[in-house]
């Protein structure tokens, strides 16, 4: 018995065909599974030279129709390119450069970058570590190595994809940034805003002027402080109470001589938030951070608390 099979090659739809018999296909396939190649009665050096031509006829034909799954699979858009690279046991460069011969760009953006990593190594509680990031590209076929996977390391810290935390246990840790939520404190009997005074009533009116964003002031620096960031205003001394809402717009910088503080940033008052939160401001009793004074990270708690609160 015959086996035939036929192969399109090329855009013009060219066909060839590869015909090998039944028991010679099979003995091909029994050598290939028993990593073997058969010399003997069975396969006679002449038998085996025609073999290794329809072998070949077949492979590249093969070949020629994992090409083309690839690419098509890679159009469907219905799986992603590391579990495309696994499937066909390819490093990224080499299935980028095949894509790109088929026309498909490479697509290698930050957004990409960002998706497969996050999906592939941070835990629960967020965080990554250089091993954890080498043991994953490495098994998903990433052509990298422990100095590459730290270059990479070190440009999306650049990029702001990722952040680095220091003193854990001796060794880097990295986490996916993620917009911050601030407490901001005004004390409304000596805090201005605006060439004004910042009291609850004041800002809330400010937040209906929609005037963009203005200059807040920092007595230090707050590195970690970016644009996309949430201000969320609690208004001390007798108020005692969180009533408004900013969204960050810049990174703090050095403020002007004669500024009320050594640094400001630029925030825009959010209106849907203040609203809600001047009806139901959170009291001071009911905030995890009992003591809260200038400008500091917000505890979970008191974020989750305040979204309730502003509606969002």
């Amino acid at each position: 018995m015959v086996t035939r099979v036929d192969f399109n090659f090329g855009d013009d739809g060219s066909q060839e065909s590869v015909v090998i018999s039944s028991d010679q296909l099979a003995r091909v396939v029994r050598a290939a599974l028993q990593d073997k190649v058969l010399l003997s009665e069975q396969a006679a050096p002449h038998d085996l030279w025609r073999d290794i031509e329809a072998v070949t006829r077949l492979l590249e034909g093969l070949e020629d129709w994992r090409e083309r799954a690839i690419v098509a699979v890679d159009e469907s858009g219905t799986v992603d390119r590391s579990a495309l690279g696994i499937a066909a046991s390819m490093g990224a460069a080499k299935l980028y450069d095949l894509l790109e011969r088929h026309g498909r760009p490479r697509n290698q953006t930050r957004l990409t970058q960002v998706e497969v990593l996050e999906s592939r190594v941070t835990g629960e509680d967020g965080e990554w570590d250089p091993a954890r990031v080498v043991a994953t590209m490495n098994s998903y076929g990433w052509e990298t190595d422990d100095k590459r996977a730290r270059a990479l390391l070190r440009a999306l810290t650049e990029q702001e994809v990722l952040e680095k935390i220091p003193n854990r246990g001796g060794r880097a840790v990295y986490q996916v940034v993620s917009p911050r939520d601030w407490l901001y404190c005004l004390d409304p009997e000596r805090d201005t805003i605006e060439n004004g005074p910042s009291t609850p009533a004041r800002v809330a009116r400010l937040a209906r002027e929609d005037s963009g964003p203005t200059e807040w002031w920092l007595g230090k620096p707050l590195k970690r402080m970016r644009d996309g960031d949430r201000l969320w205003i609690y208004f001390g001394g007798v108020e005692g109470k969180i009533a408004a809402m900013a969204h960050v717009k810049s990174s703090p910088r050095p403020a002007p001589i004669g500024s009320q503080k050594p640094y400001e940033f630029d925030a825009e008052l959010d209106l849907k938030a203040t609203t809600a939160l001047s009806k139901s401001p959170i009291r001071l009793e009911e905030m995890d951070q009992r003591h809260p004074q200038a400008c500091g990270e917000m505890r979970a708690a008191d974020v989750k608390l305040a979204e309730a609160r502003a509606n969002l």
